[in-house]
């Protein structure tokens, strides 16, 4: 530690640390007097807090999964290193990217004594077993599941995001040998006071892509192999005639290309197609969606939560998930009316939902309120943030 570092608090390591962990850590600093957060997200590397200290680390990178192996060792060794700068009594606090960084938390409670808490948004190896094909006899994933087992029990206390995401957990490790002594979970959060509705005629988003008389559909986000956007795609080709509907593909990854060339080669009128966005651009974004289009394909299922969907629900739009039943999701919007959720491949049923919502204002309105109000009540960020951290100091 250098002449100029102050003692953190706590130490946040996270490759890909996005909106909600920067809130974290600023919430976090805030309370706790100081923090030092470990990250190679370029935009968040960009901001500034005076109670979090940053430091640069090699950015993730998407593709193969070589490709993407190859980055989350790299920045492990990173972080192996970086954390003998600091007091070994400093905790730290690991997310699950790279998901092999939980296994550097037992690394170091065995080489110097240093405690740790976990964050589970992805779990594996359940996701390479279900999406790439490897098979549970595969050494690599005996390996892998023999180590999380240790780190996960080695640690003060496992948190994850949802009551599926536990259960699949509570598979793989006994929760009793933790600190805590059970899996917590912590629902993802939004600031709903940043990222809040604005009507459409006061957007200059909406206004710009000329969305403010019209039913605006969003896909946002990553547009990944583990994403159904193809349903999303016919969906826009089978309503292409109807003027009102328009459809807003936003993000990027193997599938944009899949959109955009759709849209160039088809002349789809109804279609948009944007790259990424500044950040600063999100809550306009966000809001000029009158419905948000969430995927979550079937071998996901208690793997992983969207958290784009608890984003457009702080907004107020509906949310329209194509997914299964046995996920946190579909309990949310089923429960509390914010949306509707279709199974996988079911274009005739997107397209049904999508006509109703187009004709149907009184119905729009009201799923509208339902989903700001279901932000509102469950997934706050002061509320969420305080359990994180009353959870780590009281476990």
């Amino acid at each position: 530690m250098t002449d100029h570092e102050t003692q953190p608090a706590i130490l946040i390591l996270n490759q890909m640390a996005g909106p909600m962990t920067w809130e974290l850590a600023e919430d976090m600093g805030e309370a706790l007097g100081s923090v030092a957060l470990f990250t190679g997200h370029p935009d968040t590397l960009q901001k500034s807090h005076p109670k979090v200290q940053m430091f640069a680390a090699a950015p993730y990178h998407r593709g193969s999964f070589i490709r993407r192996a190859l980055s989350w060792v790299h920045y492990w060794l990173q972080a192996f290193f970086w954390l003998w700068r600091w007091p070994k009594e400093t905790p730290l606090l690991l997310f699950s990217n790279p998901p092999i960084l939980c296994w550097l938390g037992w690394l170091m409670r065995t080489l110097r004594g240093t405690p740790y808490h976990v964050m589970v948004h992805d779990i594996y190896p359940d996701v390479l077993v279900r999406m790439s094909g490897f098979s549970e006899k595969h050494p690599l994933i005996r390996l892998w599941r023999w180590l999380n087992r240790r780190a996960y029990e080695r640690a003060k206390v496992v948190m994850t995001l949802g009551e599926y995401m536990a259960a699949t957990l509570a598979l793989q490790f006994d929760s009793t040998k933790t600190t805590q002594g059970q899996i917590e979970v912590i629902y993802p959060w939004v600031d709903t006071e940043k990222i809040k509705p604005i009507p459409k005629a006061e957007n200059w988003f909406a206004q710009k892509y000329n969305q403010v008389d019209k039913l605006t559909v969003m896909y946002s986000g990553n547009m990944g192999l583990g994403h159904d956007i193809e349903t999303m795609l016919e969906a826009a080709r089978q309503l292409k005639a109807v003027p009102e509907i328009h459809f807003m593909f936003i993000g990027t990854g193997p599938k944009w290309s899949l959109v955009n060339d759709a849209q160039q080669s088809e002349n789809l009128k109804n279609i948009t197609v944007l790259g990424w966005q500044p950040e600063n651009d999100l809550p306009y974004i966000l809001a000029a969606a009158d419905i948000a289009l969430v995927s979550l394909e079937n071998e996901f299922q208690g793997l992983a939560i969207p958290s784009k969907s608890i984003f457009a629900m702080s907004v107020g739009s509906i949310i329209i998930s194509i997914s299964g039943q046995h996920n946190e999701l579909y309990t949310w919007i089923t429960d509390h009316f914010c949306g509707a959720v279709c199974p996988q491949s079911d274009v005739n049923g997107l397209v049904a939902y999508l006509s109703k919502y187009s004709w149907q204002q009184d119905s729009l309105i009201t799923t509208h309120e339902l989903a700001r109000q279901l932000a509102l009540t469950r997934f706050t960020r002061t509320a969420n943030v305080t359990q994180i951290i009353e959870t780590i100091l009281y476990e």
